[in-house]
């Protein structure tokens, strides 16, 4: 007898939950291919087999003034999802990051008796921790990331098991056998939103070329994220553009042979402290939404490698600190003993990020979700 197909919701915001989405899709394939999957998709998405009802890019939106400015068409995309995805009665969802858009939409798959899982758990821990208890009451299961997340939404009554960290697996090879490091060379991360790149890339780029006024011998290379437009990043490069290395493919090799990078506070920061990649992270938000999260935010930290570490381990250059001749200075740094204490501290990171087959885990526990009987155990 053939087994029932289970039909899945997913919906991503943003590159790397797109990226994350598919590993888990894939996953959840290879432990039962009788699942099928629809949802907001990205490229990523789309090849692991999620039929897109919209693209993850209509979703990235960061900022309060940005998404402001968006409001009327994510509103518009908000009811086309619901509306879809309810008419299809998933057996499940699971909704990757997003909260703004995902959390409203939790409440009315609860409210369908639709069972849901948040996968990559809002940062209530950071602000707006009022929200958990729209997780406790719409959410079935919330699968964590971050080791530091189990206790702050246990404690609150939010049903949460930690499954470790994607990127864990995403770059298991190449941290197990890391390329040669390439001597003198400077990874520029600018972030995988537009509005990330247009406020980054042109600080990153005029300390870059300051570090290269010092030596000429020094290579620069611009790690562009999936889903951004290569032709308009191109267009912000102007002179730099002759010794710039623009790298759109083979992005985490590129970054591992690196011996430093200028990168936008977020995933990436993880992805440089699994390759051991010594860093200085940056970023600029439009200044009405900094003004808000300043009154909102009570964290000691805001790069992902300092709130998993628990203490300072890289340099934060944030809004009017973010600077060409900041970045130079602290990125100097890094190509002297800095780098190689960095390098230390980013081995206990890695090492709370736990081992590999955090999609595998967090497959399982969709399955249960679903109903599924358990597949073989994830590593």
């Amino acid at each position: 007898m053939a087994p029932t197909v289970k039909r899945l919701l997913v919906v991503a915001g943003e590159t790397s939950g797109d990226l994350h989405a598919a590993n888990l899709v894939a996953a959840l394939h290879r432990q039962h291919p009788e699942v099928t999957a629809f949802g907001v998709a990205g490229e990523r998405m789309r090849a692991a087999g999620v039929e897109a009802l919209a693209g993850v890019e209509e979703l990235s939106v960061m900022g309060l003034a940005e998404v402001v400015r968006q409001l009327p068409r994510l509103v518009r995309l908000a009811h086309r999802v619901r509306r879809q995805a309810l008419a299809r009665r998933p057996d499940a969802a699971v909704l990757v990051d997003a909260p703004d858009f995902n959390l409203p939409l939790a409440r009315h798959l609860h409210r369908a008796g639709v069972p849901v899982v948040v996968y990559i758990s809002p940062q209530l821990w950071a602000w707006r921790a009022g929200r958990v208890r729209r997780l406790r009451r719409d959410v079935d299961q919330v699968l964590s990331i971050l080791p530091f997340e189990v206790e702050f939404f246990s404690r609150r009554g939010v049903a949460v098991e930690y499954v470790g960290h994607p990127l864990v697996d995403e770059l298991y090879q190449l941290v197990a056998a890391p390329p040669p490091r390439q001597d003198r060379t400077v990874a520029l991360l600018p972030g995988s939103r537009w509005q990330e790149v247009v406020a980054l890339l042109p600080e990153m780029l005029a300390a870059a070329d300051a570090l290269r006024q010092e030596d000429r011998s020094l290579r620069v290379a611009l790690l562009v994220a999936p889903g951004l437009e290569v032709p308009r990043v191109r267009g912000l490069l102007g002179d730099a553009e002759e010794w710039v290395d623009l790298v759109v493919h083979d992005r985490h090799a590129h970054l591992a042979a690196a011996s430093a990078a200028l990168v936008a506070s977020g995933t990436a920061t993880l992805e440089c402290a699994l390759l051991n990649v010594p860093m200085v992270v940056a970023y600029r938000l439009h200044p009405l939404t900094y003004a808000m999260a300043r009154r909102l935010v009570r964290l000691p930290h805001v790069s992902l490698v300092n709130l998993v570490a628990g203490h300072s381990v890289v340099p934060e250059l944030l809004q009017q600190a973010c600077t060409w001749q900041a970045l130079a200075a602290a990125a100097g740094r890094l190509f002297s003993d800095d780098g190689e204490s960095q390098r230390r501290e980013l081995q206990a990171v890695r090492d709370r990020l736990g081992p590999p087959g955090a999609s595998e885990r967090a497959a399982a526990a969709v399955a249960r979700v679903l109903g599924l009987p358990a597949a073989a155990s994830p590593s």
